[in-house]
């Protein structure tokens, strides 16, 4: 199975059940009878396997979400020198080296806990949740599962179990940031303005950002969500390259005196909310700061850190949107 497709797919991942539950005994029927006490799971300390490991870990990912558009998942895969290179995708995305040998041990802990039990058992059901499973050993050996619709708790649990450990190992790993492609012709300034809010809002979720220059043609509607060009002196968008997540930052510079407001109704009157395929943002922002307007559309998590992102970085907010289709 070749991992670099397999890394794309949001996806993969395991399931763990660690459920003990002591009842306690009533001591006033029987006050001879040893106490017992009902007590919560606790997660297990990883203890890192003396020396090499007999059958590494080569692949592991994990996912989980209330719906296709908000989606966590966890992943890592081995590298030629055996170590681990690591992607944590939540809140922040991290991307970096971890200790391969507590990847190693995470997997056991799950494979003995459960996992071999839903191991290929895919459920199907109508729903918005979802979630997958997938670990793989150096010598072929695979844990795998998916779910839609009516989750298994022992799936829930398991991904949030195996979260706790991800975010200790993955704690010192730095944010990542993707350093997008600039093509010719951007306007500098425009360009300085899109890297602060870039560097400061969460876009690490997303890769192969590219920042470009949006010609005055036919396509400048589409591109800029815009239908007028009068008094607008250039347009600049920053888009994903893969397009697979629904996000669109563009903005749009004036000559003087150009009303700003009557370019911010255009963008609120004319987001294409429909333009992506299979995935839809949830809202949208249009902003102003001195002759620029910027218009955001992004869901969720995303959304809400590049709204901050905005603020902080001198713009004025002068609408929010909410999809309307949703």
């Amino acid at each position: 199975m070749n991992k670099t497709n397999m890394m794309r797919l949001i996806s993969l991942m395991l399931v763990l059940i660690m459920t003990l539950s002591m009842v306690a005994c009533d001591k006033a029927e029987d006050p001879t009878e040893p106490q017992q006490t009902t007590t919560q799971p606790a997660a297990p300390e990883v203890t890192l396997p003396q020396g090499e490991a007999q059958n590494p870990v080569s692949f592991f990912s994990l996912s989980l979400g209330e719906n296709y558009e908000n989606i966590h998942s966890m992943t890592a895969y081995a590298n030629e020198d055996g170590s681990i290179h690591a992607e944590y995708v939540g809140d922040v995305k991290k991307v970096g080296t971890v200790d391969a040998s507590v990847l190693h041990t995470l997997a056991l802990l799950l494979a003995d806990s459960g996992l071999e039990a839903v191991n290929g058992k895919d459920v199907y059901d109508m729903g918005d949740a979802n979630g997958s499973m997938y670990i793989e050993f150096a010598d072929g050996t695979m844990y795998t599962g998916g779910f839609s619709g009516n989750i298994p708790q022992a799936y829930t649990d398991g991904y949030n179990f195996m979260d706790q450990y991800f975010q200790v190992i993955m704690k010192d790993v730095p944010v990542y940031v993707p350093t997008p492609t600039v093509m010719e012709g951007v306007n500098p300034d425009v360009q300085t303005e899109m890297m602060e809010i870039l560097n400061n809002s969460g876009m690490q979720n997303l890769d192969q950002l590219m920042i470009s220059d949006v010609a005055m043609d036919e396509n400048f509607g589409y591109m800029m969500g815009l239908t007028e060009t009068k008094g607008i002196t250039s347009g600049t968008s920053c888009s994903a390259m893969m397009m697979t997540t629904a996000y669109s930052f563009v903005i749009a510079t004036l000559e003087e005196g150009t009303d700003k407001d009557a370019v911010c109704k255009d963008f609120e009157n004319n987001l294409d909310w429909m333009k992506w395929v299979c995935v839809a943002p949830s809202n949208a922002l249009i902003a102003t700061k001195g002759n620029m307007v910027l218009c955001i559309m992004a869901t969720g998590m995303m959304y809400d850190q590049t709204a901050d992102a905005v603020a902080n970085a001198g713009w004025t907010t002068v609408k929010t949107l909410e999809n309307p289709n949703t």
